[in-house]
């Protein structure tokens, strides 16, 4: 009974730290380009005219600094979304931008006009490539199958 109870209470933990840590700052858009909240400390955009787009706290203020300029937005009361549309058209060149909210802040250079990522600048570590998910989810259920039923009490 133990052991289910395990199975249960972490899945639970989990849901309910995820809820906790929602209303951190994160961005996820770049114009078109989805993001889906990934941090690098360089994004390539080509079209010229910026847009971000991000969660927050709700009605917090919300920092965009690009190069030396900076502009103060205020997420939604609802659900915390802001979105940050820089006036004008900007060089093709690299800009610092900064993004930040409170204590918390997302920095990173963006290349503007960039036809595509150089070679040298991919994806170092992070997350497994595509195809490595399915043999990973089998050996997570080979090794909580193996834990559940290797540690029952037996019955003499």
């Amino acid at each position: 009974m133990k052991k289910l109870l395990n199975f249960l209470v972490i899945p639970l933990f989990l849901l309910i730290a995820t809820f906790a840590y929602a209303d951190g700052l994160s961005l996820t858009k770049i114009g078109a380009l989805d993001v889906k909240g990934k941090y690098f400390t360089h994004w390539w955009y080509e079209p010229t005219n910026l847009t971000l787009e991000g969660m927050g706290s709700k009605g917090a203020n919300i920092d965009v600094y690009i190069d030396n300029g900076v502009k103060t937005i205020k997420a939604d009361l609802e659900d915390g979304k802001w979105k940050y549309t820089h006036e004008g058209q900007l060089e093709k060149k690299d800009h610092n931008v900064k993004v930040s909210s409170g204590e918390q802040n997302i920095s990173f250079i963006l290349t503007i006009g960039a036809g595509s990522v150089p070679e040298d600048e991919g994806t170092k570590g992070g997350l497994l490539e595509a195809g490595n998910l399915l043999p990973l989810l089998g050996i997570i259920g080979l090794a909580s199958f193996l834990i559940y039923f290797g540690f029952r009490e037996k019955v003499v």
